[in-house]
């Protein structure tokens, strides 16, 4: 058979029977799977997009809607004291500044002695958010030293004794000439306070050398310390008298004892008011504040010429407080430029063998006046020696304006420094405490007009209402009044 034949015979077969399923199965199964696998599919996304915000709802605490309380104004602030002032509040106890570290002390001549390192107290004064800090360093006992030459490295003066708004000082020692060749002091107090009563009760002349270093005419004759030293406060609690010409670099030339150091500049005062000095020493204290002795205090005296004994019953020191009336005391008390004005007054007397700290006379000043302040000190027969001053604010009424003026006392200070701590001898008596806060007496530019100065300059006729001159004013705007 042909292959025409063949499909000839293939189209003339009789057609097979129809199977309306498989039609059925060919047509609908497909279309109706992929439905049913498609409607799955959205269900299951469903599903997963219900089930989502569900689980993190389960997570959300759910609000609680509080009546709400109304705010208030915040309450008003207090009006910030002038800048040149540091807040005197809440100030902590001396015991927490703890030195942290042992430092070099070759730059300024102490050996074995534990500096305090930088110390963060919180002041809403200088800083206004209460989260800063200023950073007060701790001050060696004698100062620190600086300027160029001689006086060693460490940093600039203005030529006049100024450096880092602190005070010069100068080291002299009564046992021996500036050619090294001995007195007949020889740390005799009965030689010696003759010595500084002349001194105390003249000029106090000034003068300065090209590298800006102060000396004392009137001590020419007796040896010093080419290196000078600078300090923005004294709270030198009992320590070796060694100490002092170890600070002033000349310990293979001087021994620890007939030596005297004075420190001085120009400073600003930081308010408008009265107040006093308060300070000790062993042995001998001088402040003199504006060209006049304002302090003279310690185991001796300088302007008296005299011991002051050791204890309450000596008799000289009654006669000062008024309670004894002696004609030989009384002579001496009328030759003193001071005490002749001025009963002895005291505060902690139990402190340093009975002798406490004495109260200058009641002073005022004017904010932007300027002062020149003198600081003495000196040690007799050597082994120990201490010095302290402090000043305290009065109210019209020449009372204390801080209630706790006798606990912690407020230093007197040019600058942010406050004293490094040690160990005290409990012999000695109470250490009075200080506030790291108090106002801050600023140096004030060489070339600025003390008060005295300008009374000077003023012809006689002239008068004014104040108890003092008034003095020049020097404003924040002034350079060289910082920190």
């Amino acid at each position: 058979m042909t292959e025409q034949e063949l499909q000839q015979e293939q189209l003339e077969a009789p057609a097979a029977p129809v199977n309306w399923m498989d039609i059925v199965r060919q047509h609908i199964t497909g279309p109706v799977f992929s439905l049913a696998f498609h409607i799955f599919l959205l269900v299951l996304l469903g599903l997963i997009v219900i089930a989502a915000p569900n689980e993190k709802k389960d997570d959300i605490d759910p609000v609680q809607i509080t009546e709400m309380e109304p705010v208030l104004p915040p309450p008003e602030e207090e009006p910030m004291p002038s800048d040149t002032t540091v807040l005197d509040t809440s100030s902590p106890s001396l015991d927490r500044y703890e030195s942290t570290e042992q430092q070099e002390m070759e730059e300024v001549g102490v050996t074995d002695v534990e500096v305090m390192t930088d110390i963060d107290i919180p002041t809403p004064l200088t800083i206004p958010d209460n989260n800063s800090a200023l950073k007060l360093q701790g001050v060696l006992p004698f100062g620190q030293v600086g300027g160029g030459g001689k006086m060693g490295d460490g940093g600039e003066g203005d030529g006049r004794g100024n450096l880092q708004g602190m005070l010069q000082g100068v080291f002299y020692d009564l046992k021996q000439t500036k050619d090294r060749k001995p007195t007949e002091v020889n740390a005799d107090t009965n030689r010696i306070l003759p010595i500084l009563k002349e001194f105390v009760l003249g000029t106090w002349k000034q003068e300065y050398d090209k590298q800006g270093r102060v000396h004392y005419p009137a001590f020419d004759q007796y040896y010093c310390s080419p290196t000078r030293l600078w300090s923005p406060c004294f709270y030198i609690y009992s320590r070796p008298a060694e100490e002092a010409p170890e600070a002033f670099r000349c310990q293979d030339e001087v021994e620890g004892r007939g030596w005297v150091c004075i420190y001085s500049g120009n400073v600003i005062a930081p308010f408008t008011g009265k107040f006093r000095f308060i300070g000790s020493c062993d042995d001998i204290i001088v402040v003199r504040f504006n060209k006049q002795i304002v302090l003279d205090y310690g185991w001796h005296s300088a302007t008296l010429g005299s011991y002051l004994g050791n204890g309450w019953n000596d008799d000289l020191r009654k006669s000062m407080m008024g309670d004894v009336q002696n004609d030989r005391y009384r002579r001496m008390i009328a030759d003193s430029p001071l005490y002749s004005k001025h009963k002895l007054e005291v505060y902690s007397p139990e402190m340093d063998h009975n002798h406490g700290l004495a109260k200058s006379p009641v002073l005022e000043v004017e904010q932007g006046e300027v002062c020149s302040v003198e600081i003495l000190i000196t040690e007799f027969p050597g082994i120990r020696f201490n010095a302290f001053l402090f000043m305290e604010q009065l109210d019209e009424n020449n009372e204390p304006v801080n209630e706790d003026h006798q606990s912690q006392y407020t230093l007197f200070r040019t600058s942010l420094g406050i004293p490094m701590p040690g160990e005290h001898r409990p012999d000695y008596g109470v250490l009075p405490e200080f506030k790291p806060y108090g106002p801050i007496w600023r140096v004030a530019p060489s070339n600025t007009q003390t008060s005295s100065d300008i009374l000077k300059s003023r012809p006689q006729s002239v008068s004014t209402k104040r108890t003092g001159p008034r003095a020049e004013q020097v404003t924040e705007d002034d350079e060289d009044l910082s920190l």
